[in-house]
């Protein structure tokens, strides 16, 4: 493959990661909610774990349907910790949406030469670094508040390493 086919691929490949780290900001967006929502009205109802699961299964793929901004709207009538995080959201919202919706085409002409790919490469790699630093953020609040409700980090490791198991994961 010539030196500007694979320099394309390496636009995509910086897209994708970028996409990931989105994605993966809304789930932990999603983690948030289910800590400031699910939890405070499901753990006084608990019966048992069967029921448990069948119902924060119902929420969690519920709240998984939601777009980023609909969870945003979720968290801030739930009550985002701070506002600085509320703007950050806004700003990783708008970020998400406009690579998601018009990225490539508003970079059309970049993309056809090498300075303007590697421009491009830079960009993504700034925003993937964005979605990351408030995924960060989000994740230590939610895993705060787990805490309060017995799910300690030793108890994320053991499902962590109990999910790799059962992925047959070769990481």
């Amino acid at each position: 493959m010539d030196k500007q086919s694979e320099h394309c691929k390496e636009v995509y490949a910086y897209f994708g990661l970028t996409i990931y780290s989105a994605q993966f900001l809304e789930q932990a967006m999603i983690h948030l909610i289910v800590f400031l929502d699910y939890f405070p009205k499901a753990v006084p109802n608990f019966s048992t774990s069967d029921k448990w699961e069948e119902d924060f299964d119902k929420f969690f793929d519920g709240e998984n349907q939601r777009t980023m901004g609909q969870l945003l709207g979720r968290l801030q009538k739930l009550g985002i910790p701070c506002e600085e995080l509320k703007e950050k959201l806004k700003v990783a919202l708008k970020k998400r949406n406009w690579l998601a919706h018009t990225y490539f085409y508003e970079r059309a002409k970049d993309f056809m030469s090498e300075d303007g790919r590697n421009k491009m490469i830079s960009e993504l790699e700034r925003s993937a670094e964005y979605f990351k630093s408030i995924d960060e953020e989000v994740s230590s609040i939610f895993y705060k508040i787990a805490e309060t409700y017995g799910l300690t980090d030793d108890v994320f490791k053991k499902i962590m390493d109990e999910m790799l198991v059962e992925s047959k994961s070769d990481l």
